[in-house]
């Protein structure tokens, strides 16, 4: 058995050579390629929680319909698509526990007096799903007293 300053030297020196072995050109160091660029982010599933078109989803998540449709079909998603996906799918799963999970999509769809008679698809698309978050916590609080 080696001494512990060894074994840290060694550990340290198998670090370095984990670190150098993962890095790019200039030194920089690489994405991991293990991990699938769509693992964990199903669109269709999170377009199913909201009841809604590819189209429509589209419109929420301000990507195009294309792109909705290759990201169905296994497409890589970028960072920010990965992030406003999950976004989306957090809120669809909110809404769902406050409504019947088929209703939720014509509830985003249907003007609503509480935004101004703007539908809660418009306050999303206007980057405004604040709005939504506010109501679900104050929803929330009032069922929780």
């Amino acid at each position: 058995m080696l001494p512990k300053s060894r074994l840290k030297t060694k550990a340290l020196d198998h670090g370095t050579q984990v670190a150098r072995a993962s890095a790019g050109k200039n030194g920089r160091r690489t994405r991991s390629r293990g991990l699938a660029p769509t693992a964990g982010v199903d669109v269709a599933a999170i377009r199913r929680l909201g009841g809604l078109s590819q189209a429509e989803l589209a419109r929420v998540s301000g990507y195009s319909t294309r792109s909705i449709a290759g990201w169905e079909a296994a497409a890589p998603l970028t960072g920010a698509a990965r992030r406003t996906m999950v976004e989306l799918r957090r809120l669809f799963a909110a809404l769902a526990e406050l409504m019947p999970a088929g209703e939720v999509g014509n509830w985003l769809r249907n003007p609503n007096p509480s935004f101004d008679g703007m539908s809660p698809m418009h306050i999303i698309e206007r980057g405004e799903s604040d709005r939504l978050w506010e109501m679900i916590h104050q929803i929330d609080a009032n069922v929780a007293n």
